[in-house]
């Protein structure tokens, strides 16, 4: 008798809500097992809630790098492999970058992109020994811009960084079966914009996008299954922009 695939197992960072969230959901529909993790464990256990049996919560801090490694070897000792790892969670200042304090800019570094850092030195070795495995990381138009409508230049350093990771590390671990790319979406109202995304604000930068609307997290999350999925085993070193045709302008 044919044993039942075990669904493959994804880790999502900062998936209490917003982006994350919604990217944790499109995978489970798409059938995947989602850890979701974030700072806030309450939200977590509310999102992996929402899921059903098709999910389960842990609190995880991705700039602490101790926690990140525990959490991963709960997942794998609990699970056997993690498929997908989606570095999502993330910091944002606004206006002018004189205005950013040099804390404000180191606790950006620390989630932005030494999270990132935390998350792939424990996630991938245990990738590549299968030898297979996908990495999605959440860039930023901003990294093109250097900054922009509402992240500011230092944001969109940050982003810039993440972009650079993403191609070196497709580099350094496609000879062992492990794809890595990046999502750069647009303007997007989330809970970390949306104090900034005013009514006004978003009728001015509306006229930047060919497609008439800002991006929505369904539109995020529909790449990120994208890239997760064997549709995508020939992509790898991407920074695909989910802009509504932002960066042509």
């Amino acid at each position: 008798m044919a044993q039942t695939a075990q669904p493959r197992v994804a880790l999502v960072t900062g998936a209490a809500r917003g982006i994350g969230r919604c990217i944790a959901t499109a995978l489970a529909q798409a059938g995947h097992f989602v850890v979701v993790t974030d700072l806030d464990e309450a939200g977590a256990q509310d999102a992996a809630a929402s899921l059903g049996d098709a999910a389960m919560a842990l609190h995880m801090d991705v700039r602490d790098a101790d926690e990140v490694s525990s959490v991963v070897a709960q997942v794998l000792a609990t699970h056997g492999a993690i498929d997908v790892l989606v570095n999502n969670a993330g910091l944002m200042t606004q206006g002018p970058g004189r205005q950013t304090t040099a804390a404000q800019f180191e606790a950006m570094l620390a989630t932005n992109v030494t999270g990132i850092f935390h998350c792939v030195q424990a996630v991938a070795p245990a990738m590549a020994a299968r030898g297979r495995g996908a990495i999605v990381n959440l860039a930023s138009v901003s990294s093109v811009r250097g900054g922009g409508s509402v992240g500011n230049v230092w944001y969109g350093a940050t982003k810039a960084a993440v972009v650079a990771m993403t191609a070196g590390l497709a580099r350094e671990l496609g000879p062992q079966g492990v794809r890595v790319n990046a999502i750069s979406p647009g303007v997007i109202v989330t809970d970390m914009t949306r104090e900034f995304l005013t009514p006004p604000v978003q009728e001015r930068v509306l006229t930047r996008f060919p497609l008439g609307r800002l991006a929505t997290a369904d539109d995020v999350a529909a790449m990120a299954v994208f890239l997760a999925s064997d549709a995508a085993a020939f992509v790898t070193g991407q920074t695909v922009a989910v802009d509504g045709g932002f960066l042509t302008n």
